[in-house]
């Protein structure tokens, strides 16, 4: 039997970084998890980020960003669109997909995933933001 859960998941982008890549964080919630789906929020979306109330990374640097995910060292999604997450229709310059992709119970190494871009982001001392759906075994009972 699973039991399905959800959590808010965000990826800071510090003040004044000239990077292009951009790890996720440790997420002990999620390690070892089945994850189902990963569902992106834009600055259409929510005004803040859930956990930390960082302002949302902008529509134009969401656009050109692409998420790269890894299982153990195998790396299973490269440079996919990170738009290819956002299923919610909140205004007319938001891109949105229907449904999220179903990832169909991967086990994310979190800390080998991450956010890529060709160039530097616009704004800084913002984060991505993401809701992952998850499952978790039942403990076995003796």
């Amino acid at each position: 039997m699973l039991l399905r859960r959800y959590e808010a998941v965000e990826v800071p982008v510090p003040n004044g970084s000239t990077l292009t890549r951009f790890y996720f964080p440790d997420l002990p919630n999620l390690r070892n998890a089945r994850v189902n789906a990963i569902q992106l929020y834009t600055i259409g979306s929510i005004s803040a980020t859930p956990n930390t109330g960082s302002a949302m990374v902008t529509l134009a640097d969401t656009q050109k960003s692409f998420l790269t995910l890894y299982s153990g060292d195998l790396q299973l999604v490269y440079n996919c669109p990170i738009l290819a997450f956002n299923n919610l229709d909140n205004s007319a310059n938001n891109p949105f997909v229907f449904m999220v992709p179903d990832i169909d119970g991967m086990v994310i190494t979190w800390t080998k995933s991450y956010i890529s871009l060709p160039s530097s982001l616009t704004t800084t001392n913002v984060a991505y933001a993401f809701g992952v759906y998850y499952t978790l075994p039942l403990p076995t009972q003796q």
